[in-house]
Formats: structure tokens, C-alpha cells, sequence
């Protein structure tokens, strides 16, 4: 099958930084060629795949979007649409995969080529497309009609893993209201136990207002600022702390605590519980209270459990095929 898979404008993919839904766009592009089909990955400039890839030059990935909060941080996707029709112009394929926001060239041409629409943040308002697909069931539901759902899934084979945890919990997420750290920082001072605080700084008066008084108070906490990567990070942590104010939809961290055999400790919160067994992967929490508990009973969780879920649940491999099960219905005219 030939597929051209269209990445968001915001980054390169793989990302430079900040960029999950970049990483995860990667991840199934190499797992589609691994598949034998034949990939061409349209993107921003500095991306790559084991495929082909074609450069949007119109985008700057020196620049990386960390969030899109409003109107005001919209990229306009006009010069995607533009590179995406030149090139259709001039080349067939059998079926394209859109992970852009506004999905113009689909939405403008719905008959030109069999498509699939993938989307990775909760709906707006007046959002709609055909044949979309969300990040979990969860999302799926919020979006509602008969939108279909693929999990994420991680290169697993190269994902390093360690069973004895000698680090204590992590927060990895950028420093944000709706990321709720200083939730994270009162339960480490309720459970009386470490935790090491890790992000970017999105939002600095959430930061300066907030989390740094409480880290003034919280001597057991440690902040480290912003990460290059996870695999690092997660591979000893005792667990990973998610604490979202938001619907998160399928949060990419999640699954790469898991594959680190590292348990999860996360407020129940959009497609979390879809990802997290409570009591066997970790813990799934409703406030400070149940936060700071489930620290300290986190050496209940075998981190073996959490990686054997990640393998049987959330590999690359598993993504594509349920990808590729989605384009033969396209390509069979099916609409959703």
C-alpha cells in the first residue's frame, strides 16, 4: 500500500524537543515500512522517516509550538494544503493519513483520494470530520458519532526497561495549570515522600505564583526543569505522577513509563483509565488524598506487570496494523 502520512505543521517529526504526537506519527511511519508498505512522510523540515519524506519548507522547526491554548497560536495550515496539492497533482497513492489540525486538502477534496483523519487533543467547538479517528475510547466518546479509535503504540523492541526502581516518582509534564503540579508537590508532602518535578515552563505565573512557593515549602521535592527526553528519566523512577486538570486524551508519557516497566500514578482523568490498570499497572486517583496514598503503597506495583502490559497493549507493531485495517476500509469506500 502506498500512504502518504501528513504530519502537524507545529514541529518536525521526529520532534526537535517538546512534540508526543510527533513521536507518535514517527513511530508509525517506521512501523509501516517494517510492514512493507510504502511510506511518503509530508512534514516541516528536519523531519525524516525510513520511508521518503517531503518538506513543507514553509514551517520552521527551529521554532517549536509547545501547545496550541488559542486562536492566536494557529499556525495557518494553508501552506500544507498548498504542498499537499502539488504533490497529489503529480503522484497517486492509495490512501493518506492526516494528522494536521484543519485538514484542509481532506476536507476540500473528499473524493480526490481515500483518507483517514487522526486527531490527538479534544474537540472544539463546530469540530467535525469524516473518518476520524481518536487517541482512545474515551476520546472517541467525547467526540461522539461514529468516530473510531487506535491506541498509540512505542517502538518497544528498542525501549530500554529496568525492574529495580532506585530513583524516586517523577512528574514529567510542562510546568501548566491544566498539567497540576502543585497537586503532585501536596501529595509528596502529604505522603511524606520524594519527588522529582520536570518540565518546561509554559505557564510562568502558574509557576512563580504556585509551584514555587510550594517547592519553598517542600524541601523533598526537587524541580530539574525541562528534560530532553523520557527514557532516561523513567527508566529508575519509582513511578511516573500524572495529575491532569483536563481531558488528556491518551497521553504518550503513560506508555513510556510503562515500557520502562515503571507504574503509573494518575488522576482518573480522560483516556487515562484506559491506560492504566488500577492495582496492577498503578494506581488511579480522584484528589490529593488518594495521590498521597497511592505513594506510598507504589512497591505493591511489579514493574514486570506494567512492562508485559505495555508489550501486550501498546507497541508500535499493534498501532500500524490497526492503522492499516482502517485504510483497507477507506480505500473500500467506507465512510465513518
Amino acid at each position: 500500500m502506498r500512504i502518504l502520512v501528513v504530519s502537524t505543521v507545529y514541529n518536525s517529526t521526529p520532534p526537535v524537543g517538546y512534540g508526543g504526537i510527533q513521536r507518535v506519527v514517527h513511530s508509525l511511519t517506521e512501523a509501516l515500512v517494517r510492514q512493507g508498505h510504502e511510506v511518503i512522510l509530508m512534514a516541516p523540515p528536519r523531519s525524516s522517516c525510513s520511508g521518503r519524506t517531503v518538506h513543507v519548507p514553509a514551517y520552521d522547526p527551529e521554532r517549536p509550538w509547545s501547545a496550541v491554548k488559542g486562536e492566536g497560536d494557529l499556525l495557518s495550515e494553508e501552506p500544507l494544503y498548498e504542498a499537499m496539492r502539488e504533490f497529489l497533482d503529480s503522484e497517486r497513492v492509495d490512501v493518506i493519513h492526516d494528522w494536521s489540525f484543519q485538514s484542509l486538502f481532506v476536507r476540500r477534496h473528499p473524493q480526490h483520494t481515500p483518507f483517514v483523519v487522526s486527531t490527538c487533543i479534544p474537540p472544539g467547538p463546530g469540530f467535525e470530520r469524516t473518518n476520524l479517528v481518536a487517541s482512545g475510547e474515551a476520546h472517541a466518546r467525547l467526540i461522539g458519532g461514529t468516530t473510531r479509535h487506535v491506541h498509540y503504540g512505542l517502538p518497544l523492541r528498542d525501549w530500554k526497561f529496568e525492574i529495580r526502581k532506585s530513583e524516586p516518582p517523577i512528574h514529567i509534564a510542562k510546568i501548566a495549570r491544566f498539567k497540576a503540579q502543585h497537586l503532585a508537590i501536596l501529595a509528596s508532602m502529604r505522603a511524606r515522600r520524594p519527588l522529582v518535578v520536570a518540565g518546561n515552563v509554559e505557564n510562568e505565573r502558574y509557576f512563580n505564583f504556585v509551584v514555587r512557593p510550594l517547592l519553598w515549602l517542600a524541601p523533598q521535592v526537587r524541580y530539574i526543569g525541562e528534560i530532553a527526553g523520557t527514557q532516561e528519566a523513567l527508566l529508575r523512577a519509582s513511578a511516573l505522577i500524572q495529575t491532569p486538570r483536563w481531558f488528556d486524551c491518551f497521553p504518550l508519557v503513560v506508555l513510556e513509563a510503562l515500557a520502562s516497566a515503571t507504574p503509573v500514578i494518575a488522576l482518573a482523568e480522560g483516556g487515562l483509565p484506559e491506560q492504566v490498570k488500577h492495582g496492577v499497572t498503578g494506581f488511579l486517583c480522584h484528589d490529593v488524598a488518594s495521590l498521597a496514598e497511592a505513594m506510598s503503597r507504589i512497591g505493591e506495583i511489579d514493574p514486570r506487570a506494567c512492562r508485559a502490559d505495555a508489550q501486550a497493549r501498546f507497541s508500535d507493531e499493534a498501532m500500524a496494523r490497526a492503522y492499516v485495517e482502517l485504510y483497507q476500509r477507506a480505500l473500500a469506500g467506507e465512510r465513518w
